[in-house]
């Protein structure tokens, strides 16, 4: 592989636990304090140089050899970066900045992840020429397809390096997670690449970042207050994806074998209580996030992701209160959880209300908002409905907030889908997995409540899961793209409701007839009746982990989705 010549980039300037700029190990230009016996550390932490405990430990860097350069003291580093993809011809200059254009404008608002004013084509350029390439491929699978493989493998040659070289900074960590935003085809490595980039920024420092302040240091120019809000950003970023990893990745103790696709979809909620613990914890760097976000360089996606970041601290402490499912089924506890439920559910309105007035009315942020929101109610009000439902002995009847609350807000995940139509084409994965979520959530309800109540949600669910397909298949998108594939998913659980329809109307017809002939007709009706609602009961009693999202078993969901094109072990699309 060619030698790799990149800028370093690890120059950025961040807060330390003083809350001044320049943590980053090469900040020489910004004054540095000298530990003393009042303020230092007898740790390794505080007694080794901050290039030995901040991203480049090695026994170099703690005996200071001599050949052990200080990234920032090479003097004769080009101007662009060896592994440029423009240089090596992969890309012409001028299609190059008007993909780097189209994903500024059209994808970067929904990922909050780079800054308009900081990130220009040339500075990226510059800095970068992973970040460069991970922008222009996503960017390129979008609007110029042609350019997207070579791009793609261009940016993971880059990554390959990168990780033998050992190489961190701020700029490699966005690579590597824009590379993960848009997936390739059967990528699964995104809950493994979340890990490699957060422990790369714990080495960086950014794990204890000092709280926001309004007080920025005198001598911080406009330039080294957005780079230091560069890393703070790429943090908040960190947190929102470690929370939704660990809330829709990790699977139930009690999985058994055919939980790959329970794992992926349904056990969003679940996982919080029982599977694996997020990597970055909650810290008062973390809570300062809305002061962070009315600084006067806070720039719209700043605002939208602080109100992922709130979303995320609500919803963690929600799942802490409510603990195990087992410890709540056993003490009976369902009263209690509902009236809880209640209270959380009036802070997501609030939640969505306040960052709603605070959004970007003409981006795609008004309609992750309230997606989002909406979303987290269904994981909540799943809980106590599958508590409801695995106990033979509870009547449904008794507890109707949950079965209405998670069944409208499944309903209205779908409906947003189809006022938003326009937001969908560039829509990161994530989006789409929450949506099969929604539409697999509201057919088991279908096939899994009692008759009077299947009948009457019927025609709503099929109105909404029909809609939803229809706005995904007029995007025109690719037939391997997200969108396209969506489509099809949807296209083929409606099928799937045809299809049993029908045959449950013909069995019923049967029945009907059959007990017409016969004496104690109306005893057999009625025990039809409570066999459905039996049959009900003991498909819910089986599902220890939480709702299944299956038609007659997790075989036959799989299927459906491997023949849409969606890999439901991984939770991503393949073509």
């Amino acid at each position: 592989m060619e030698q790799r010549s990149e800028t370093p980039t690890s120059t950025k300037p961040a807060r330390d636990e003083d809350g001044q700029i320049g943590s980053g190990p090469a900040a020489s230009a910004v004054p540095q304090r000298s530990p003393d016996w009042s303020s230092g550390s007898l740790q390794p932490a505080g007694l080794f140089s901050r290039e030995a405990t901040r991203g480049s430990f090695s026994l170099g860097s703690i005996l200071n050899a001599p050949d052990s350069i200080r990234p920032g003291s090479r003097s004769n580093e080009p101007l662009i970066p060896a592994d440029d993809p423009i240089q090596l011809g992969l890309v012409n200059v001028s299609i190059a900045s008007s993909l780097f254009d189209n994903f500024m404008e059209n994808l970067n608002p929904y990922i909050s992840q780079l800054d308009p004013q900081l990130h220009t084509f040339d500075r990226v350029r510059q800095q970068s020429a992973f970040l460069l390439t991970s922008v222009l491929a996503a960017a390129a699978k979008a609007f110029n397809p042609a350019l997207h493989k070579k791009l793609r493998e261009h940016a993971e040659d880059i990554h390959a390096s990168d990780f033998r070289q050992g190489t961190k900074s701020v700029e490699t960590a966005q690579a590597v997670m824009i590379l993960t935003y848009w997936k390739e085809s059967q990528d699964t490595r995104a809950w493994m690449l979340l890990g490699y980039v957060i422990r790369m920024g714990m080495e960086l420092g950014w794990h204890r970042l000092a709280p926001y302040s309004h007080h920025h240091p005198p001598s911080a120019s406009d330039l080294e207050r957005r780079q230091a809000r560069n890393i703070e950003r790429t943090w908040f970023v960190l947190f929102v994806y470690d929370r939704r990893y660990d809330d829709s990745k990790t699977p139930s103790a009690s999985a058994g074998p055919q939980s790959g696709l329970t794992q992926s979809l349904t056990h969003r909620s679940m996982s919080l209580q029982t599977g694996k613990p997020w990597m970055i914890e909650r810290s008062e760097f973390v809570e300062s996030i809305e002061a962070w976000c009315r600084d006067t360089m806070a720039t719209p996606g700043d605002r939208f992701l602080g109100a992922l970041v709130t979303l995320r601290l609500l919803s963690s402490e929600v799942f802490r209160l409510l603990g195990p499912r087992s410890s709540r089924v056993r003490a009976r506890q369902l009263h209690n959880l509902e009236s809880l439920l209640a209270i959380i559910k009036g802070r997501i309105e609030e939640w969505e209300s306040r960052w709603l007035n605070m959004a970007d009315k003409d981006s795609c942020h008004p309609f992750l908002i309230q997606f989002y929101g909406t979303h987290l109610r269904l994981q909540l009000f799943s809980l106590p409905l599958q508590d409801i439902l695995a106990q033979a002995d509870q009547n449904i009847s008794y507890h109707m907030e949950a079965l209405w609350v998670s069944y409208s807000s499944a309903l209205e995940m779908l409906h947003l889908i189809c006022r938003y139509s326009s937001w969908l084409y560039f829509a990161q994965d994530s989006i789409h997995v929450m949506t099969a979520y929604s539409a697999a959530f509201l057919i088991k309800l279908l096939m899994s409540t009692p008759h009077p109540i299947s009948s009457q949600i019927r025609p709503a669910i099929h109105g909404a899961i029909s809609g939803a397909a229809r706005a995904f298949s007029q995007q025109a998108a690719p037939s391997g793209s997200s969108c396209a594939l969506q489509s099809r998913f949807l296209d083929k659980i409606l099928a799937k409701i045809a299809k049993d329809s029908s045959e449950e109307l013909v069995a019923r017809d049967t029945t009907a007839t059959e007990s017409h002939s016969q004496p104690g007709a109306g005893r057999h009706t009625c025990g039809a009746e409570s066999s459905i609602t039996a049959t009900s009961a003991r498909v819910f009693s089986q599902m220890e982990a939480g709702l299944t999202l299956d038609f007659g078993d997790d075989e036959e969901w799989a299927g459906i989705m491997a023949e849409a094109g969606f890999n439901a072990q991984d939770g991503v699309f393949f073509a």
